[in-house]
């Protein structure tokens, strides 16, 4: 695992914010020179940060889905879909189905016929799905989000996390909520 420092984390928050802001703007704000801030920059970006731009998808017209497979050949699914303009992303997964994927499409009719007609989910690799269409998305929507160690006394669990006494925690099975006290994870 990477070690991030507060730093890092607040560079992380403000590109995620703000993409324009140059690295004089942040070398101000978290106390470096743009050359610091430029060298952190490209290190986070040689070991884990991942640059890309994402399209609003509701400004579009555009409706968004998962659809859920129970798959016996994964490879095979996956060579079907990955080069499909409508899939965003795929996942293995555990659980009831094996198969996730991130799909859009211009309306309801062009939904059901993807699946339909394009996926052909009627082929014997598939055992079952189901799909669900999304209502509503988040506007902004980060893959992980690090936060300050002042953000984080901030914040409050609402789950009622209390991790130093959980016994998954005492037996290193769990490495914690990032918001309590003990946390042995990265974000």
């Amino acid at each position: 695992m990477k070690h991030l420092d507060e730093i890092d984390k607040k560079i992380i928050y403000m590109i995620n914010e703000d993409w324009q802001q140059g690295t004089t703007k942040i070398g101000k704000q978290v106390g470096l020179s743009h050359t610091a801030v430029r060298s952190r920059l490209k290190r986070l970006q040689r070991d884990m940060l991942k640059v890309n731009c994402n399209i609003d998808i509701e400004k579009l017209g555009l409706k968004m889905f998962f659809i859920c497979l129970e798959a016996r050949f994964k490879s095979k699914v996956i060579n079907h879909v990955q080069n499909c303009p409508k899939i965003i992303c795929y996942f293995n997964t555990y659980g009831e189905y094996n198969f996730v994927m991130l799909a859009v499409a211009e309306n309801t009719d062009t939904m059901e016929s993807m699946i339909e007609q394009c996926f052909s989910f009627n082929f014997t690799d598939i055992t079952k799905y189901n799909v669900m269409p999304i209502a509503t998305s988040s506007s902004t929507c980060h893959h992980v989000r690090f936060f300050t160690e002042d953000e984080k006394r901030k914040m409050k669990c609402d789950f009622k996390t209390d991790c130093p006494n959980c016994k998954s925690f005492k037996e290193n099975r769990c490495v914690g909520c990032p918001l309590c006290e003990g946390y042995k994870g990265i974000l």
